[in-house]
């Protein structure tokens, strides 16, 4: 995730703020990133920043408070970068997916676009032979340690701007995949163990992709 820092904080005053069990440190700015990616996966993600200092940090697993985050400046906006043009639209709601068009096999351009009223997120996984959409469920709620049903295929994480748009790109295989928010019902600055997800709330959603 791109997090966007205020200038009264440094990364180590983040750090801090993080490993005292916030999620959201008061003041930075989620700015979304790629999502969760099972190892050699990969995925390709537009989203526009903002000058200023950012941090590159991951959350999966506890990662946030054992691996320092890698400090990133941005220096300038370039304002005639155009986006790609995408293949299908996917409105994140309070608490549900709706996609306009439909996933096929290989490279597609997602362009993903949050109607609110809250911060969601939408990671992909690509369910194993015999695994569930309550298998991911069970998975990324009790057991994120333990042998994944699915391979996570990356997608994209939450923004505090709920108006910026975000596009990915990705090669899809046929197959069984899952749309997931894990995103915490409490998104306030005080720590949280997130107890109650979107996911719990409904904001799953199973699609397969033909040959």
């Amino acid at each position: 995730m791109l997090v966007k820092l205020p200038q009264s904080m440094t990364v180590a005053e983040y750090v801090s703020a993080v490993r005292s069990g916030s999620l959201f440190p008061a003041g930075a700015l989620d700015y979304s990133g790629a999502g969760l990616m099972s190892p050699g996966e990969s995925v390709e993600v537009w989203v526009k920043l903002d000058p200023g200092q950012c941090i590159l940090i991951c959350w999966n697993n506890g990662h946030a408070r054992s691996t320092p985050p890698r400090p990133v400046t941005v220096e300038y906006r370039i304002s005639e970068d155009v986006p790609p043009k995408e293949d299908v639209t996917v409105k994140l709601i309070d608490f549900r997916y709706e996609l306009l068009g439909r996933l096929r096999k290989g490279p597609q351009v997602i362009r993903i676009q949050n109607v609110g009223p809250t911060m969601h997120e939408m990671d992909i996984f690509r369910l194993h032979e015999g695994k569930t959409l309550e298998d991911v469920r069970r998975w990324r709620k009790h057991d994120a340690g333990g042998s994944a049903p699915a391979d996570a295929m990356g997608g994209v994480l939450d923004s505090h701007d709920l108006k910026r748009v975000i596009w990915m790109r990705k090669n899809f295989a046929a197959g069984r995949y899952v749309l997931h928010c894990e995103m915490p019902l409490v998104t306030n600055s005080q720590p949280t163990n997130m107890e109650i997800t979107h996911a719990d709330l409904g904001m799953v959603r199973e699609i397969a992709i033909e040959e």
